[in-house]
């Protein structure tokens, strides 16, 4: 063989590798989608109540009177009144719900990170980050210059992957550390 022989067998090598790395990161089967209570919501409801996640996502005062399907049917981010204002979007995995994230506006440019959550047998994958980029880069589509967020001061998986995209720890007290993240601080 000729040296150019070679280098178009190499170049097609390369090409085929390439091809197949991009059919396995862009799966249609692994989407991330609008939440749509009828279809989903027995779904998200199980995995909030899966392992100690309910631990994770609600806070001590609201344990035992927080309804989920109050916050999933008028996708609102207050346990009080059905203000609409929740984004849901789930990530799916070959028909099963394999995480969530919702955020919702405080202000025009000021968004709260409410929920992300993956379920455990989906986890070490990098499928929070992929939602947590998804979610980010949406609420900055959405006018989000800052982004809000808390979570309990011990979920130090939770606080590592935050402080991973870039969000900075403000401050912290005996049942929340607060994070935020800001536009001009950049993507990771």
């Amino acid at each position: 063989m000729k040296i150019w022989q070679y280098f178009v067998v190499a170049l097609l090598i390369v090409a085929f590798a390439v091809s197949r790395l991009a059919v396995f990161y862009n799966k249609p089967d692994q989407g991330i989608r609008d939440f749509v209570y009828q279809k989903d919501k027995d779904q998200i409801d199980a995995l909030f109540h899966k392992d100690d996640n309910w631990y994770w996502l609600i806070c001590d005062a609201s344990m035992d009177t927080y309804s989920l399907d109050f916050t999933l049917k008028h996708k609102t981010s207050s346990q009080y009144e059905a203000l609409h204002n929740l984004v849901l979007k789930v990530l799916e995995i070959d028909g099963k719900i394999a995480g969530l994230i919702a955020y919702y506006p405080n202000s025009m440019y000021t968004w709260n990170l409410l929920f992300l959550v993956v379920d455990s047998d989906y986890r070490q994958r990098g499928l929070a980050m992929k939602l947590l980029t998804y979610g980010v880069k949406d609420m900055v589509a959405r006018g989000a210059v800052k982004i809000e967020m808390v979570t309990r001061p011990v979920n130090t998986r939770a606080k590592a992957l935050y402080k991973k995209f870039g969000f900075k720890q403000l401050d912290e007290d005996a049942d929340f550390a607060y994070l935020t993240w800001h536009k001009s601080w950049g993507m990771p």
